[in-house]
């Protein structure tokens, strides 16, 4: 009986863990903010501090880019290389990480202009 009870513990600890690793990897940002806040260009310290992650991390498709803050250090970027084709990307200057919007947030997002 000990056994078949630690078995349905662990099924439940690793169904737990599998629901909990997709919310991690996701990068969704679901606040509201970040979808109905205006796009604006980066000032002089955001420009520098986000275009050295980019350059760290070869993104090459930003001609020009503009920014939403979500939160303090976390930014959505709207990249393009010609003014019409956009990339979004969610980076975090304080731990210098920038990573690629997923689908689902980047058909929330509309254009900067």
């Amino acid at each position: 009986m000990k056994k078949i009870g630690l078995i349905i513990i662990g099924i439940i600890v690793v169904i737990i863990a599998i629901g909990n690793l997709d919310t991690k990897n996701s990068n969704v940002i679901e606040d509201e903010r970040t979808y109905s806040k205006p796009w604006r260009e980066p000032n002089n310290d955001e420009f520098a501090k986000i275009g050295r992650i980019m350059i760290a991390n070869r993104i090459k498709v930003c001609g020009e880019y503009y920014v939403k803050e979500v939160a303090s250090g976390e930014y959505v970027i709207a990249c393009t290389p010609n003014g019409k084709n956009w990339t979004y990307f969610v980076a975090w200057i304080y731990t210098e990480k920038i990573y690629l919007a997923n689908t689902e947030m980047e058909m929330k997002l509309t254009p900067p202009r």
